[in-house]
């Protein structure tokens, strides 16, 4: 009876699966252009549900060989990946600044669309790694400045030194060029950051496979890591996953060769980690991997392999990361003072407790961002992990006293994690005065809520394992009064701007998933709760980053042609007017643009036109900058926000840049120029862009 029972729920759940894929489905369907990729990932997920249903042991074995071979087949998978260029990025937004009717009018996206939001990625990121293919990979770039960039600073960009082999993102770069550099990027940092977080899923859970795929994609896949996938903010979290993971084998692994391996890795992965250089990040995540490590140890005690020749091998490791972090350090002092004491982002300081109590839940809206802007601030700033920590926080004081007595060593991993939350939720929702601030280094961490968001996805993968190992944990009648404060939470969360985005039946319905979800947590039910929480992570993340070939969208345009072919002939530096974004498409194609984005400021080409330094704290900032001309030969700064500077520069000011071409939508013959200050000749018009060359008079 109790079988036929479990064979009709079991029945009623493949149903329900099979149905919640097309759900999960149906927005991309709706929003995206690619129908036919859309409707073979739909099909490949039914079949992979249903295959589990019918033949579930020889689907267990398939995913046994994939985790145990999961190193080899993710080699292959980006080898693979890399040939046919494959990549995350969002350069296809070029094409609507610069339209143009050649191959990269064709649709270079297989899945999902360019994010104009994620310009630091096309427009800073990518461009400062496309233009080192042209500085020949040196560390001094001066195609963005006068005084010249620090390009192992500006963003990491790959140079040939040192300071490369704690880079192996860049590596592509160097190797094979920017079309291929940019998938290597893009494909190298997704599989390992899904590889590491695995590797710690299976730490926490002491080896529950399923689950630490699910967390591998919770992790890697979360909402903000994706809409923050480039630059440093992600890659803080990657290489601090991946740090905590080597660190854990490299005490207790068994084979003298994965030994030497660890030897070999965790240094350059150290020195990766503090050359991301996002103090705001760095610092709570390498506190939580310490503490981590430490309990990880101290629970597997017995498990540890370390023996007195390993003492040599730790001191070869700092040697190595002390080398690598010396040499890049050293040699970038001036740049990192000049970072690290910009009014914008180096003077901030956190205190915290400005976070109101609903960032401490997944936000209702995360799930939809892929499909519609944010009516609040922007789909980075709003997007959060998908986790339950707020209900487990409240549950996991209720299980303490029963897994004590179950004598469950885990516990010790759920104790950290349940007082890292503590502190996180303190710290966001109160605040902590300013001298301690600075004692415990919090004042630099004014992105508590994406820490806090990562170590609630830990903490919600190490509750679920314990709730599915153990079933008389919690007293039904306490986690359904749990359950309905937290659901309640979320109905109440529920403001005005919310509305305006999307109507209340959407949300209401995602907080029945949720519950829905929870109780299957709570009952066990494990294929049918991990599919729905994978379903959802589809839906709000899986799409975020455009799935695209090559790079056409930056090379191929009439007026890049244009313009090298004119610097080809006769090289100068370039000025761009009335818009931001042609500076950095020139920057990705060799050309010096004296306004593309600077990562800290160019003080050469600040003081020759403001001496007195009336200004300094309007340039001195990451910085982005738009020129006007003006029109009665004054210069006038005004901050548009914290990284962007609308420039109106005057004849006299701009002749002191020294500037050879300028490219403009506007006529310049519309303005009050005089031939006694410069002489200029129109070059060419090309689709709305004119191309002078100017010869300055004075």
């Amino acid at each position: 009876m109790i079988e036929k029972i479990r064979s009709k729920w079991s029945l009623v759940e493949f149903l329900l699966i099979s149905l919640a894929i097309v759900v999960a489905f149906l927005p991309m369907y709706i929003v995206y252009s690619q129908k036919i990729t859309i409707t073979i990932c739909l099909i490949i997920v039914e079949l992979v549900n249903i295959a589990y249903y019918f033949w579930k042991d020889k689907v267990i074995k398939i995913f046994d060989f994939i985790i145990r071979y999961r190193y080899i087949l993710a080699i292959f998978l980006f080898i693979f990946l890399v040939m046919f260029k494959i990549s995350g990025s969002s350069i296809g937004i070029y094409n609507t600044y610069f339209p143009s009717e050649g191959k990269n009018a064709q649709n270079d996206v297989l899945l999902g669309e360019s994010r104009s939001i994620r310009s630091d990625e096309w427009m800073v990121h990518t461009p400062y790694y496309f233009s080192q293919y042209y500085n020949n990979y040196q560390k001094d770039s001066n195609l963005m400045s006068l005084s010249g960039q620090d390009m192992i600073i500006g963003y990491n960009a790959p140079v040939k030194d040192i300071s490369i082999l704690a880079k192996p993102l860049t590596w592509g770069y160097v190797l094979l060029g920017n079309e291929y550099g940019l998938s290597w990027y893009w494909c190298l940092k997704t599989i390992i950051f899904i590889l590491a977080s695995f590797e710690v899923c299976m730490i926490i859970t002491k080896k529950n496979k399923i689950l630490s795929v699910l967390g591998a994609f919770l992790i890697s896949y979360a909402p903000a890591m994706q809409w923050w996938f480039v630059p440093h903010i992600c890659d803080v979290f990657l290489w601090g996953t991946t740090l905590l993971a080597l660190g854990y084998h490299f005490f207790t692994a068994k084979k003298r060769w994965l030994k030497n391996l660890y030897t070999l890795f965790l240094p350059l992965v150290a020195s990766v980690f503090v050359l991301a250089l996002f103090p705001s990040c760095q610092i709570p995540v390498g506190l939580i991997a310490i503490a981590l490590l430490v309990v990880f140890l101290i629970r597997d005690k017995k498990d540890i392999t370390f023996k007195k020749k390993d003492i040599f091998r730790i001191i070869f490791m700092v040697i190595v990361a002390l080398i690598i972090l010396g040499y890049t350090i050293l040699g970038s002092k001036e740049a990192i003072e000049l970072l690290y004491n910009t009014a914008y982002p180096g003077k901030r300081v956190s205190l915290g407790g400005n976070y109101t109590l609903d960032r401490i839940f997944t936000n209702l809206t995360t799930l939809f961002l892929p499909y519609k802007d944010s009516n609040v601030l922007n789909n980075c700033e709003v997007s959060t992990f998908i986790h339950f920590a707020p209900i487990f926080l409240v549950l996991f004081p209720l299980m303490i006293r029963k897994l004590k007595t179950y004598k469950d060593n885990n516990l010790i991993i759920g104790k950290t994690l349940f007082i890292i939350l503590l502190i996180e939720v303190f710290f966001m929702l109160v605040g902590i005065p300013e001298t301690l601030a600075k004692i415990t280094l919090f004042s630099y961490i004014n992105r508590m809520d994406i820490v806090y968001g990562f170590t609630a996805t830990l903490f919600t993968i190490y509750m679920i394992n314990t709730l599915f190992k153990y079933k008389d944990l919690v007293k039904f009648k306490h986690f359904l009064i749990s359950l309905i404060i937290y659901l309640g939470c979320y109905i109440f969360f529920i403001n005005k701007e919310n509305l305006e985005y999307l109507p209340i039946y959407l949300y209401l319905f995602e907080i029945v998933v949720f519950g829905v979800i929870l109780i299957a947590i709570y009952k066990g039910r494990k294929y049918f709760s991990m599919s729905l929480i994978f379903l959802l992570l589809i839906i709000s993340s899986f799409t975020i980053n455009p799935i695209r070939i090559g790079i056409d969208p930056i090379e191929d345009h009439e007026l890049v042609d244009a313009v090298k072919k004119l610097n080809e002939e006769d090289e100068g530096y370039f000025l761009t007017t009335n818009n931001i974004q042609i500076s950095s498409l020139l920057l990705a194609n060799g050309l010096k643009v004296v306004n593309a984005v600077n990562f800290y400021p160019d003080m050469e080409k600040w003081e020759v036109i403001d001496s007195s330094k009336n200004h300094e704290y309007d340039y001195n900032r990451y910085l982005h900058f738009m020129i006007t001309l003006s029109e009665d030969n004054k210069t006038r700064y005004k901050l548009i926000q914290n990284d962007l500077l609308e420039l109106d520069i005057s004849l006299k000011d701009l002749s002191k840049w020294n500037i050879k071409y300028l490219v403009t939508p506007i006529d310049i013959d519309e303005l009050n120029w005089y031939e006694d200050v410069v002489n200029y000749q129109l070059i060419e018009d090309i689709q709305g862009y004119r191309i002078y060359k100017l010869k300055w008079r004075i």
